[in-house]
């Protein structure tokens, strides 16, 4: 009979530790989950820019316009859309993406995003990887 008794399942103590560590789940995916998916569109559009052929001969003002429409349709503004830098070099074009959100989370607690997205047109194929270092 001892067994059955210790065999009953969680207490509403338990229950509400359960309840409330899985809305906390649920508060920070729907606060953070919408820039995360802002920033797949961000690479998406990067991604299209490399695959085409004419970036290197194409002017910063061309490149920023392009990604701008891009960014019309799927919808994204705010700051991502001020924070594109295109830079020639010699033998290749850099564009970088890079920003950061704050989102507040709860009371006056904030979580800040960082998000480096860098293209480079001599290697298209690494697309939106942020740079490394050597």
């Amino acid at each position: 009979m001892k067994t059955l008794k210790k065999q009953r399942g969680l207490s509403s103590l338990g229950w509400l530790f359960v309840i409330s560590v899985g809305g906390f789940a649920l508060l920070c995916g729907f606060k953070l989950g919408p820039v995360y998916l802002d920033n797949s569109f961000v690479r998406g559009a990067l991604q299209s820019l490399a695959k085409e052929e004419e970036i290197s001969s194409m002017s910063a003002g061309e490149i920023r316009s392009r990604l701008s429409k891009l960014f019309s349709i799927n919808n994204i503004r705010g700051e991502v859309t001020k924070k594109v830098k295109v830079e020639r070099k010699k033998d290749r074009v850099l564009v970088n993406i890079n920003y950061e959100e704050r989102i507040p989370l709860v009371y006056n607690i904030d979580v800040v995003l960082t998000f480096e997205n860098q293209l480079d047109s001599s290697r298209p194929g690494e697309c939106c990887n942020p740079p490394k270092e050597f």
